[in-house]
């Protein structure tokens, strides 16, 4: 097999001779999305999953745009603005979905919470990046 400079670049290694491509991230970032979109449109009542803590949905939206963000960001490699539009639309579209089409509300604060994980991965991210050195990552 010959080994091109784009197959290098497309590719991480994670260590222990283990290497992912790019395309991997893409998908992954597929199924994630698709995973998201079925737990945010379910029957659930976000109060009763936890009882003792409450708004325990915005720490929920938070974390999975984060991550969402972060798969998209390796699988597409999608600029921080581009990820804050696409990932607000999806954000704000799950909320408008959630009031017309399930007997949940829609809760303008979950798209801030949504907002939230993405400015946060890319704010992680730049520190990450100032702080480390390339050879380091």
């Amino acid at each position: 097999m010959i080994i091109t400079r784009k197959l290098l670049q497309s590719e991480r290694h994670i260590g222990l001779g283990v290497y992912v491509s790019q395309s991997f991230y893409r998908w992954l970032c597929l199924l994630c999305f698709f995973l998201a979109t079925a737990s945010f449109l379910a029957e659930l009542n976000g109060h009763r999953i936890i009882a003792g803590f409450a708004h325990i949905d915005k720490v929920a939206h938070f974390g999975i745009f984060a991550i969402l963000s972060a798969l998209l960001w390796k699988g597409f490699k999608v600029s921080p603005v581009t990820a804050l539009i696409v990932l607000g639309a999806y954000g704000g579209s799950i909320e408008l979905a959630q009031h017309y089409f399930t007997r949940r509300h829609g809760d303008w604060f979950d798209l801030l919470a949504d907002i939230g994980g993405v400015i946060s991965f890319y704010l992680v991210r730049s520190v990450w990046h100032r702080i480390r050195p390339r050879s380091q990552r």
